[in-house]
This record gives C-alpha cells, structure tokens and sequence, in this order.
C-alpha cells in the first residue's frame, strides 16, 4: 500500500507539472535559440521539478538538511522553505529558456503556483471534515463494541487513508486543470504583451493568493513533543473561513483575467468605432472631392459658350485693330486662356494611378503637400486581378500620406516619395519622407506612438492601416535610416479573409 500511495503520489505531481506546461502554450514561447527543442525544455521542467519533489519528500540526507530529521516535517512551516525553493528553481529554468517579456513568465509561474496552493487548501479543509466524520462514526462503533468495527479496525482505517488520499489527489488535480485552462483562456485573449497596468491588474490578486496559502502553511499544524496542535481543532471556525477564503483568493485570480478580457474587448470595440468613424471621414473627403470635381466640370460646360463668345468677340476687334494696338489686345486674350487653363488645371488629376478612387486620394494630397512646398513625387499604380479594395487601399493611403506630410513638413528639406510594386499575388507600398526624429514603438510593440497629447483621438492611424492589412494577411513595417522614414505596406492578393471581402 504504501508502495502505491508513492507511485499515485508521484503520478499527480507529474499530471500538475503538465498542467502549468499547458498554461505556457500560446502565452509564451521558447527562445529562439531552444526553438528547435521545445520537447526538451517541457520535458526538462517536468523532471527538474520532479527530482526537487521526490528529493524533500523521500530522501533522507534532504528531509534532514530540509526539516531537520529524517521522518519529516514536525510543523507545517517546514514546508515554506521548500516552496520557494521549488517556486525561485522553476522561475529561473522558465527565464532561461523561455523568451518574450520577463514579467509575463513570472506572473506564469507564480500563479501557477498560487491555483495549486488555493486548490489544495480548499479541497483540503472540505476533506478533513470528511475524514472527522467518518472517525467519529468508526469511533462511535468502537464504543459500542461492534464486532466488525473491531475485527476489521485496521482494513477500515487504512482503505480509508487510501481512498481519501486518491480521491483529493484527484478531484484537487481535476480543479487545478479546469481553473489553469479558464485562466488561460482568457489571457489568450488579452495576448502576450498586455502592457504594464494590465499587468499589474492581474499581478495583484496572484500575489494576494500565494500570500494567503504561505500564512496558512506557517499556522496549521505543529506538534509540541506528543502532542500535535491542529488550528482547525483549537479554532473550529477555521474549518469553514479556510475554504471559503481559499475559494474567494482563487475567484479573484480568475475574474481578473476574466474582466481584463472584457476591458480589452470593450476598448476593441471602442476602437473599432474609432475606425470606422475614420473611414467615413476618409470617405466623406472622396464624396467632397469627386463633387468638387463634377461642379467644376458641371460649371466649366455651363460657361464654355460664354467663354466661346467672348474669345470670339476679342479675335474680331483684334482683327479691327491697326499692329501697334492689337500687341495689348493679345495679351489680353492670352491672359484670358491662361485662366481657362488654370480653370482646367484644378479639375485635372494631379497623378493617374490607374483607379479613380486613388487618384482622388493621391491628388489631394499632392495639392496639399505643394501648398506646403513639400516636393512630392508619386510612382504608384493601383493593382488589378487582385481582389483588394480600391475602398481598403484608399485608407492605407489616406492614413500614410497624411503621417507622411506632417512629418515632412517640420523638416527643412521635406520630400515625400510614393511608389508601389507587385510580386504575383502581393502588392507592396511603400512611403518615404524626410524625417530626423525618433520614431517610438508603444507597449505593444506593433504601433507607433502618437506626438499629439491626446493620445485618445490620435494615434488611430497607424491602427486603422493595421487593420486594412491584416484583411488581407498583410503586414505593415517601418524602419528609419539616414534622416529618412520609410513605410513598407504588404497586401496578398486574389481576396481577403472572408468576412472582409468587398465587391
């Protein structure tokens, strides 16, 4: 039998340390370096953390430098040391091999940690008052003098042990599985870099977790020479505050990811609306100046004959005219087509990119930039045969031209180059200016941050041409080299993700 309790003993503690592995899965990754053995690292956290556990319960020479004596624990703050012990050893063996931002492996590992403890706490009081219930009716037979109580005292009391020692090893390893993969459910939402207030949100009731367990652990039990001191038997109210305390400090752990999901979906949706807020803008300017264009050319067609009979008018005086007085009025009919010409300019399309949409996007801007006298040079062709939006590639424009010409114009030499290319199915574009700034990543790492102080209506931007590209399993890249600002925009052709896709 207690061959048996040793091997189940053994088998749980391996079953929990694949737990936590599978809380690791998707929330963090191995280092590059390991990447090629991600078997190994998992296969190398289980033992490690096995040989520390079969090392303080059943060596000897251990037990005696742990709690001073070779049967084992004499008080129930023993088993402090050990914890840390085993907490501070996974801790640095998940930093070694595991990569990405140091405080996501730590909040990992210590609450991990901090679920098992609460777990075990809270089955553990539930179970002792089992176990006192099912003593004191053995006992009540025994005072009686019920022959088979006492024939069979011994086989009732060891199967007994037996089976609450499976059954709380199993039920509490069943709990620990089921509040890991709630917890991990959420946090896959939230993603691997939640920033730092997230995560001092989900921080704080871990802590308040692991700290609850420890007082406990320093206060349950101690013997005092034969006589063993149980807190639940001095306080017999502790019987039901312990579990229902345990229970509460586990909820919290678990509620806050939870609520942290809500507030990260509630600010998606947030700047969802943002978005689309951006996009009617975006098109509301096209409406403005594709009417713009149809009442210049409505207007021109209206006066054209006006202008006809005055051209005319000014050709038959002309022709009236002695040679020394017709030189003023020629350059009064020269200057009367050269406003014409203006006229015809301003309806004219300063670039032709292939597709009407963008050439009223890159025209505007254009206009805008030589307004600004910023030199602007425009080499794109609007992609056909690839199923992208003339609508999706009008905002990535909007947005980066925009960023493009305020940068450009604080510098003293500003430019902006437009080009655009297509390899098979992907179309890239690319936007330079001149730029001697710094350009800032946020917390996340995927955005820039915004210079304007009111980062709740700015920034928008780089996040609306984020969200276009990855309708199309595109991807945005930047970079910024010899006083130059250079976005990279990636679009794969031949349709977007299914949901997204426009006629």
């Amino acid at each position: 039998m207690e061959v048996f309790n040793v091997v189940f003993d053994l088998i749980m503690h391996f079953l929990r340390r694949r737990v936590i592995i599978y809380l690791f899965q998707g929330l963090i990754e191995v280092k590059d370096r390991f990447s090629g053995k991600k078997k190994i690292v998992e296969a190398g956290f289980i033992v490690l953390s096995m040989t520390f556990y079969i090392a303080t319960n059943y060596v000897p020479s251990v037990k005696i430098i742990l709690y001073g004596n070779v049967e084992g624990m004499t008080e129930s703050r023993a088993s402090i040391l050990p914890l840390f012990i085993s907490l501070t050893l996974m801790l640095l063996y998940c930093l070694y091999f595991y990569g990405g931002k140091r405080s996501r492996i730590c909040y990992l590992i210590t609450t991990a940690y901090a679920l098992n403890e609460l777990v075990s706490f809270t089955c553990h009081s539930l179970f002792v008052a089992e176990s006192d219930n099912v003593m004191n009716l053995l006992t009540y037979y025994l005072e009686k003098e019920n022959k088979f109580a006492i024939r069979h005292f011994r086989l009732i009391f060891g199967l007994h042990q037996a089976l609450w020692n499976i059954a709380f090893q199993i039920i509490t390893c069943f709990l620990f599985y089921q509040a890991v993969r709630a917890l991990r459910k959420n946090l896959l939402y939230v993603g691997k870099s939640p920033g730092n207030v997230r995560e001092m949100f989900l921080a704080v009731p871990t802590v308040t977790g692991l700290c609850y367990p420890i007082l406990l652990r320093s206060i349950m039990y101690a013997y005092r020479g034969s006589r063993a001191n149980f807190l639940m038997d001095e306080y017999p109210e502790t019987r039901l505050l312990i579990p229902i305390i345990s229970g509460l400090c586990l909820s919290s752990i678990l509620l806050s990811a939870y609520i942290l999901k809500k507030l990260v979906e509630s600010n998606e949706k947030e700047m969802l609306v943002e978005v689309y807020q951006n996009r009617i803008c975006d098109m509301e300017d096209h409406m403005k100046d594709v009417e713009r264009l149809y009442e210049g050319i409505r207007g021109m067609r209206h006066d054209m004959k006006n202008h006809v009979a005055d051209l005319e008018l000014l050709l038959n005086q002309n022709q009236g005219l002695t040679d020394g007085d017709r030189g003023g009025t020629g350059e009064e009919i020269r200057r009367y087509l050269d406003g014409l010409c203006d006229a015809m300019e301003e309806l004219d399309m300063k670039c032709s990119t292939g597709n009407p949409v963008t050439d009223v996007v890159v025209s505007r801007k254009m206009r805008k930039a030589e307004k600004e006298k910023i030199d602007f040079e425009c080499n794109f062709l609007f992609p056909e045969n690839l199923g992208i939006s003339a609508f999706d590639v009008s905002i990535l424009l909007n947005n980066g031209l925009d960023n493009a010409l305020e940068a450009a114009g604080k510098e003293e030499n500003p430019y902006i180059r437009l080009d655009s290319y297509r390899k098979e199915n992907m179309f890239f574009i690319e936007i330079r200016n001149a730029f001697t700034g710094s350009p800032l990543p946020d917390e996340t790492g995927r955005f820039l941050k915004t210079s304007k102080a009111d980062t709740s209506i700015h920034g928008l931007g780089i996040k609306n041409m984020a969200n276009c590209a990855e309708k199309y399993y595109g991807t945005l890249r930047w970079e910024r080299q010899n006083g130059e600002f250079l976005l990279v925009i990636m679009l794969q052709g031949n349709g977007g993700k299914d949901e997204y896709k426009r006629d």
